[in-house]
């Protein structure tokens, strides 16, 4: 009985101990809490108290003011840029520094030709802010000059770097749409530029289709406006194919009577054509080999280079190779 007694006794005292350890780490917490939300409390107030008392003096500082650009006559145009923005010590209130810091009003520049003192358009827009002084401004004077303004067309020109996988290349050569741009500004910024060498380079590598890449067109320039902003570069490219043609030698403008044999009398030539154009071009003259006689009356050595000369130009064809390089001649006379 006493056995069972204490048993039951310190099972009491378990279940009336166990509850009590959270019950405290709780307390613990929320007393933390008040403790960080009364600092945090008091630490903004004691800081917008020192700004109410502190903001009320007097400051100096420098701001970054826009400028607003005036109006430019349709048919002039500016020789030199002017600043985009103007540096301005002011002196007043620190709450007013403050608002003037984050809003700075836009200074007004009228754009006609001659000197423009910026202190004085400065202070003339700052009369609206009370209690605010203008101690300095840089640049403190400006000179505006005009020009005519003129317009011209120019070619666009862009490098690229073309890298093909095996057996594919241009069809053609490639172009731009538009393939020029009109450039207007002052008459001394334009009329020395003949071409728009774009700064970008493109590249392309393993090239097995065609390629069309919009690039954008910027100028470093601000006083030269383009009428684009963007040109598309456009590449048709096909798979090769090998072809072999030989070709009998000729001579042009020969005298009537002369006649000029060569040894060998054929050149053998490699071609690669697109295989979508190898069907139609057999039966099909493709080259004209020939030496002018101006050449054999010129030569010392009894060899002479012919020229190849593609006639099937309605096909893609590039020319590999030819053999020989180099042919012996020799004149016929007749008995």
């Amino acid at each position: 009985m006493e056995l069972e007694k204490k048993h039951s006794i310190l099972t009491k005292i378990k279940r009336l101990s166990g509850p009590r350890e959270p019950l405290l780490d709780n307390d613990l917490r929320s007393k933390r809490r008040e403790k960080i939300i009364v600092f945090t409390f008091a630490y903004l107030m004691a800081l917008s108290l020192w700004f109410i008392v502190n903001l009320n003096r007097d400051y100096r500082i420098s701001i970054d003011v826009p400028i607003e650009k005036g109006a430019i006559p349709s048919n002039m145009a500016l020789v030199d840029g002017l600043p985009e923005n103007l540096q301005v010590e002011v002196s007043g209130d620190g709450w007013k520094l403050i608002n003037l810091y984050n809003n700075p009003p836009e200074i007004p520049i009228n754009l006609i030709e001659g000197e423009v003192n910026l202190f004085n358009q400065v202070r003339q827009r700052f009369t609206l802010e009370k209690d605010i002084s203008v101690l300095k401004v840089e640049p403190l004077v400006i000179n505006i000059e005009l020009e005519p303004k003129i317009s011209k067309k120019i070619p666009i020109q862009l490098h690229t770097v073309l890298d093909f996988a095996e057996r594919y290349g241009l069809v053609n050569d490639p172009v731009f749409e538009p393939d020029s741009i009109i450039i207007t500004g002052a008459q001394s910024h334009v009329k020395n530029i003949d071409k728009w060498l774009v700064s970008d380079t493109l590249y392309f590598s393993q090239i097995s289709k065609n390629l069309t890449e919009v690039v954008a067109i910027d100028t470093n320039d601000p006083l030269i406006e383009l009428d684009v902003k963007e040109i598309k570069f456009i590449a048709n490219v096909s798979e090769f194919t090998e072809g072999e043609v030989s070709v009998f030698i000729r001579t042009r403008d020969i005298p009537r009577g002369s006649i000029i044999n060569y040894n060998p009398s054929t050149v053998t030539i490699k071609f690669d054509v697109p295989i979508e154009q190898y069907a139609n071009i057999q039966n099909q003259k493709l080259y004209e080999v020939y030496v002018p006689y101006d050449e054999i009356l010129e030569d010392v050595t009894g060899f002479v280079t012919p020229d190849i000369e593609l006639i099937a130009t309605d096909f893609k064809i590039k020319l590999r190779s030819f053999q020989p390089k180099a042919v012996a001649y020799f004149s016929v006379l007749d008995d």
